[in-house]
């Protein structure tokens, strides 16, 4: 897309500045310049790692920016941000920069991360991680997440075990859509013997996973 005639002599800086801005119409998909970064001058990338550090990482766009970066000041807030950010902002981190993070510490965080993502929190950028790193801790944090947890997170990481284990031809295959709506809130004992089933085929004792079933009220 071409400039405007006012924006047709402004640095890459300023473009990069105006993409940035985050109003009514850009919420619901805000989008980095990266393109602007690529042609800017030497002084100008200092300029946009400053202000994107004054900034800070509030959104996936902002490590993916960093990343793009890859200075030591950038690698370091996106080091301190997988420490210490949000679910979705360590969840991007893991993604767009695992070399910056020791493979014992990667993992560990992501199995935390299992526990507590949601569809509106991390689940896409969790799901990605998985299909690439997924020890058995990981495995195990998966089935305790879906015995636990009735919902459409469970659906999605039982289609992922199934996938992984050679039983789907994707992460989440529409053929197996009738097995896994069956991890959904509903019909209990149904969710049990599916849960069941889903450990014989990917190997797993699915007793092992009883003390994680939530108790009846």
């Amino acid at each position: 897309m071409t400039d405007s005639p006012d924006h047709q002599h402004e640095s890459m800086f300023d473009r990069f500045r105006r993409a940035a801005k985050i109003d009514a119409n850009t919420w619901r998909d805000p989008q980095h310049d990266l393109d602007a970064f690529r042609l800017a001058t030497p002084q100008e990338r200092s300029d946009i790692e400053q202000f994107l550090l004054a900034r800070g990482i509030q959104h996936f766009i902002d490590a993916e920016a960093l990343a793009c970066l890859d200075t030591p000041r950038a690698r370091q807030a996106l080091t301190a941000a997988f420490s210490s950010g949000p679910t979705e902002i360590r969840a991007a981190v893991a993604y767009l920069a695992p070399q910056l993070i020791e493979d014992e510490v990667r993992v560990a965080e992501l199995v935390g991360r299992i526990d507590a993502c949601d569809a509106y929190n991390a689940l896409s950028l969790t799901l990605t991680q998985i299909e690439t790193t997924h020890p058995p801790v990981v495995i195990d944090a998966m089935l305790r997440r879906i015995a636990r947890d009735p919902s459409v997170t469970a659906a999605h990481f039982t289609g992922l075990l199934l996938y992984l284990h050679g039983h789907a031809a994707e992460p989440f295959d529409w053929e197996q859509r009738p097995f896994l709506l069956r991890f959904n809130p509903g019909d209990e004992a149904d969710r049990r013997a599916a849960f069941e089933l889903l450990c014989r085929l990917i190997g797993y004792d699915s007793t092992a996973y009883e003390h994680c079933w939530p108790r009846a009220q």
